[in-house]
Parts: C-alpha cells; structure tokens; sequence
C-alpha cells in the first residue's frame, strides 16, 4: 500500500516535486499562525480578569455604598489577602455621609425660653 503513495511520489520530476514539498510547507506553516492566533486570543480572554489592579476598590466601593456591611467588608479583605498571601493592608475608610437634622432645633442647643409675660 505505501509502494502505491510513494511511487507517485518518486515519479515526479523535480521542478513538480519542489512545488510539492513547498505547498506542503506554506500549508503547515498558515497551521500553525493558525493554531498560535487561537492561543494568544484565548491567553488575552484569560488575561481579561486579571487586569484589576485593585481586587479590593469594587468591594470598598460597595462598602462605601452601604451594600456591604462592615463584617462583610472585613471577611472579604481577608479572603483577598489570603489568595495574594500577604496581610491585609489598613484600609482607612471614609466617615459616613452627614444625615440631614431632623425638623427641630439640633439637640446640642437648649430649648427656646417662654417668653415673659
């Protein structure tokens, strides 16, 4: 069986057999562009998540929010710091925002004396 693949082979006149073997090299060259295109656009995917430079600013700012409680906020400081292996930075976070008074004199103010009379 191989004798009926090669002999055709073999009966090629050189000019024939060059352009054979070249086809055959551009071919498995244009393969393997192809197969290295496929695996920098999959590593540049997987690459994608990592780009963060601060795993830790979209939880601060859900914290700052009020969507995250101040245990929560603490536990996931943790857990980032456990995959990065180091220890947790002090985060120094921000004082809540002021609520506005209630509808009366502020309670640091003694109430208005009767008048006289």
């Amino acid at each position: 069986m191989t004798v009926l693949v090669v002999a055709p082979l073999v009966a090629l006149a050189k000019q024939e057999n060059l352009l054979l073997w070249s086809g055959v090299l551009v071919g498995v060259l244009l393969l393997g562009a192809f197969v290295i295109s496929r695996l920098d656009r999959w590593r540049k995917r997987q690459m994608e998540g990592a780009d963060d430079p601060d795993p830790v600013m979209s939880f601060r700012e859900l914290y700052e929010r009020g969507e995250l409680s101040k245990e929560e906020y603490d536990r996931v400081l943790r857990r980032v710091a456990e995959r990065v292996g180091a220890k947790p930075k002090p985060v120094p976070v921000p004082p809540a925002a002021p609520q506005e008074p209630a509808a009366g004199p502020p309670a640091t103010e003694e109430p208005p004396t009767p008048p006289a009379g």
